[in-house]
């Protein structure tokens, strides 16, 4: 039975090739869609969950107080791992990882090579128990049995040495520190948090001899024991606080233990942390909307075409009924037909798939491997995708027809398509209503990342390079190398500094006096008297640093911003000049001068203090140059750097950014974002105008006798186009009206993320509107005005 059923259905398919094509066209780009998205989900969900360990592995996060917002921080000092492991039974080992100079990238020399890192990580040796690393040269066991050494990862290993074994060989970092390579392990997965390259043993670093329970900087795994009751070693750890810091110097107030298969998704809210593979939870969220949106809107198409063809499948079904087909036998048949159908489409969308990915990759920013289609998960989730598609799809249709009475055979009874009208009208302003909330979502996205690009950030990033000269072995390196940069005509201005603006600064705070418990948190950027000159920085009152200090100069001068004038409680700009405060560098720094407030991270933040400042013996080095350039041949000008860096520092590696690619590079989530909403949302439309065009084509199909009255009776084309077309014009207007404030509410909502943002002004509704608008009537007027057109003496000779 089975079999005749698949004939029939295959029969009908072939039989009806636009309602055929339609269809699988539109399942199609709704199976690759799905196909594509459920393998990116299931990469993103995958994170963390290959290491054997992985249940019993948590992260230690810590809460702040209200001097830092209650934010919770992924770093910690590096004495919280050690005391956890001395005083909690349930923890069997910890591991603390921290990258070299916090962040900052390095400089490594090896044999007469010089190479720029930004892996380099220091360890404690438990990190290759923990999370299950494999060596091909050495062993976890004996890696940091001999100190000053390093292991490197094989994808770093070919990077310095090629195909020669690196086992023994020795690397310079930043000219000061000697390492041996003491092993090489496998590359850790791509859909592992963590990412190091590179890793030196912590215990032969400052950072690991010097425990201290101040300075907040390293990452602290633990490995609990089996079956261990997390709430209680979570409140033992937060007990340690009390026990170990001074109520006055208390600036976090428990510890959070946060599973390692949670930490790529739930991490967003967390501070700092060095991995660079976080994602989001709300990014899967997002996925697994749009992969349903365009399945269930091209369901909705094969619903609409299947019943709208319902009159002409009437006399077969009173045929089927008479010879004796019950319900069952007709529903059978119906979800035959579908099934048949989905799975062509699947098979072509999975092949599509393959196809874009690629292409799918460069929007998303999620690199698949070329597994991730064959992956079971992804195979099991095809089969389920083909049975509900089979069953939302075929269902109504089924259902619809099979009630079919056989008297239509003999023209006793005339269908009656109301109720089948209404739904069909209520899935058609389901489908608009869809497509025009993503294309307000997508106008408002675009509109927040041009608000983005082009706000003024307070400062000028254009024209700005920044390279990285923490390597120079001595001063004379780089006071030789600055001596060039004054002597070309391209450079405007340069300002040693310790960091562009929101990356590797140091956290501190300023206290209105010294007695003050709590202060204002802000950054501190050691820097030169050049600083504002080549920022572009805006100066209220004052002047910019001294550009020179006396040897035996003691004082600390800086550089505020507004935030911090403010909440010293100065009345003007011009107030604080010369006035002495508390910033952790001195007790009492002298301010040189106030700028307006600055962008110096994402604007997703709000602005906070920021402090520039210079000193003899500063805590922090300069590490890195700021080149204000001007030229219109910027390869030659990168040239002429690139030689008096290398004639200058010899034994470095010429590791630059432009400033204004940085900035840049803390959108690329949200560029992400809009180009992956933009695009499914075109084929969301797509598939949308694909069903409104088979559905006008066979409601002009039912209509033929009646156009052609019509025009024997004096009826014009552009009346018969604009009777056709009204009708498919309500249900888009009242798509319109549901979709505008689900929109609205939802692109709000999303903007909250923003410090900084777009208001959503009346005229996107309405451009949505129309734009919806516009599609469905170009979509439906090629039907229309073919059926206004068509001779009135064919549909009207059998008559």
């Amino acid at each position: 039975m089975i079999k005749n059923f698949i004939k029939i259905a295959w029969r009908n398919l072939i039989t009806n090739k636009l309602f055929t094509s339609l269809n699988m066209v539109g399942l199609a780009i709704g199976m690759c869609v799905c196909i594509t998205l459920f393998a990116c989900i299931s990469y993103e969900l995958s994170f963390d969950r290959m290491y054997k360990n992985a249940k019993n592995i948590y992260r230690v996060n810590m809460k702040t107080t209200a001097q830092y917002n209650y934010k919770v921080w992924a770093e910690l000092p590096n004495s919280v791992g050690p005391a956890i492991v001395q005083n909690i039974p349930q923890v069997k080992s910890m591991a603390r990882l921290v990258k070299h100079d916090f962040g900052a990238s390095v400089s490594l020399k090896t044999g007469d090579k010089n190479f720029a890192e930004k892996g380099l990580y220091l360890a404690d040796s438990t990190v290759f128990n923990l999370f299950d690393m494999k060596f091909v040269e050495g062993n976890a066991q004996n890696a940091f049995a001999q100190p000053k050494s390093i292991v490197l990862s094989q994808s770093a290993k070919q990077r310095l040495y090629g195909s020669e074994p690196a086992f023994g060989k020795v690397i310079y970092v930043d000219n000061s520190d000697t390492l041996h390579v003491s092993g090489v392990y496998t590359d850790l997965p791509a859909n592992s948090t963590i990412d190091c390259d590179m890793i030196y043993n912590i215990k032969d670093s400052w950072m690991g001899k010097n425990v201290y329970w101040s300075n907040a900087s390293y990452e602290t795994y633990c490995l609990l024991q089996p079956g261990a009751n997390v709430a209680k070693v979570q409140a033992s750890a937060t007990g340690l606080i009390d026990k170990n810091v001074k109520k006055e110097n208390k600036y976090f107030t428990n510890f959070i233990f946060q599973p390692l298969a949670d930490i790529h998704l739930y991490s967003a809210d967390i501070r700092d942390g060095y991995s660079g593979r976080i994602g989001s939870i709300s990014t899967v969220k997002s996925l697994i909307f749009l992969s349903l949106l365009v399945l269930i809107i091209a369901c909705i198409n094969y619903m609409n075409l299947a019943t709208a063809r319902s009159q002409k499948r009437a006399k077969g079904i009173g045929v089927n009924k008479v010879l004796g087909a019950d319900k069952r036998h007709l529903l059978l048949l119906f979800y035959t037909e579908t099934a048949l159908l989905s799975l062509m489409a699947i098979i072509v969308g999975y092949l599509l798939a393959l196809v874009v990915k690629p292409w799918f990759q460069n929007i998303t920013g999620i690199e698949l491997s070329s597994s991730a289609f064959l992956e079971p998960q992804i195979l099991l989730g095809l089969v389920a995708t083909w049975g509900f598609v089979t069953l939302v799809a075929g269902s109504y249709p089924a259902f619809s027809l099979s009630r079919i009475s056989p008297l239509v055979l003999m023209n006793k009874l005339k269908l009656k398509n109301s109720f089948a009208d209404l739904i069909r009208r209520g899935l058609v302003v389901f489908q608009f209503a869809s497509s025009i909330i993503l294309i307000i979502s997508v106008i408002v996205i675009l509109q927040q990342i041009r608000y983005i690009r082009s706000r003024d950030l307070g400062y000028n990033p254009n024209g700005i390079i920044a390279i990285n000269v923490k390597s120079a072995q001595n001063q004379q390196q780089l006071t030789a190398f600055m001596n060039d940069l004054r002597g070309m005509a391209a450079v405007e201005s340069f300002s040693a500094v310790q960091s562009v603006p929101g990356d590797v600064e140091s956290g501190r705070s300023v206290r209105k006096l010294i007695t003050d418990k709590e202060g204002l948190p802000v950054k501190t950027c050691h820097t030169d008297g050049s600083i504002v000159k080549t920022m572009q920085l805006k100066l209220l009152a004052g002047s910019s640093l001294p550009q020179t200090l006396a040897e035996g100069d003691t004082s600390c001068y800086v550089l505020i911003n507004e935030a911090v004038m403010k909440y010293l409680g100065f009345k003007s700009p011009q107030d604080a000049v010369g006035k002495p405060i508390d910033t952790e560098m001195l007790d009492k720094s002298i301010i040189s001068g106030v700028v307006k407030d600055f962008n110096y991270q994402s604007l997703k933040a709000e602005i906070g203090g920021y402090v520039y400042y210079e000193m003899n013996k500063a805590p922090e080095s300069l590490r890195t140059l700021l080149i204000r350039y001007n030229t219109k041949d910027l390869p030659r000008f990168m040239q002429q750097l690139q030689g008096s860096f290398k004639t200058n520092m010899p034994n470095s590696s010429f590791d630059y950014e432009f400033l204004d690619s940085h900035i840049q590079n803390l959108y690329v989530s949200e560029q992400h974002t809009a180009q992956t909403v933009t695009v499914f949302s075109l084929l969301a439309i797509l598939v949308a105008c694909l069903g409104l065009f088979g559905l006008a084509a066979f409601i002009a199909e039912q209509r033929t006798k009646e156009i052609g009255i019509r025009k024997v009776l004096g009826a014009s084309v552009s009346g018969i186009t604009s009777l056709l077309t009204k009708d498919f014009l309500k249900p888009v207007l009242i798509s319109f009206l549901i979709a505008s404030p689900i929109a609205w509410y939802l692109m709000n909502k999303w903007l909250q993320d923003f410090a900084y943002r777009i208001n959503i002004q009346w005229w996107v509704l309405v451009l949505a509107g129309l734009t919806a608008l516009f599609i469905a009537v170009i979509t439906i007027s090629f039907q229309s005005i073919k059926a206004a057109v068509a001779n009135p003496v064919d549909s009207l000779k059998n008559e």
